[in-house]
């Protein structure tokens, strides 16, 4: 009978402190939809582009920080349209939240200027 009082006290007390770990980021289905749909170039860009803008806004909606790569998917997404602005835009949002980002999110720049100039 002790024993199992001991085994009932350490279980609540086990139980009691444990603490469900929120993540930092909003995160959604609908990103690593859009990331496999890129890949394999299915589905349609447009969708993607809205799964997207509609995860950013859930984030700030929720007072989370959306997942690294986000802002540069969708700049990626953008420029594949042509709409270089909001391309940009989206770019620059990644390197502002992730500064660890900014040589690469320099380089897409730089192809995406370079691409550019080609036509």
């Amino acid at each position: 009978m002790i024993r199992f009082v001991f085994f009932a006290f350490f279980v609540l007390l086990f139980t009691g402190c444990a603490t469900k770990q929120e993540s930092v980021y909003h995160w959604e289905a609908s990103y690593s939809k859009s990331i496999y749909d890129y890949l394999n170039q299915e589905g349609d860009i447009n969708s993607q582009i809205l799964n997207l803008e509609n995860l950013i806004k859930n984030a700030d909606k929720n007072g989370k920080k959306v997942p690294p790569g986000v802002n540069a998917h969708l700049g990626l997404l953008y420029s594949n349209l042509g709409n270089s602005s909001k391309s940009i835009y989206y770019l620059n949002q990644e390197a502002k939240l992730f500064p660890e980002s900014k040589a690469y999110i320099e380089f897409l720049k730089s192809q995406n200027k370079r691409i550019k100039n080609e036509k």
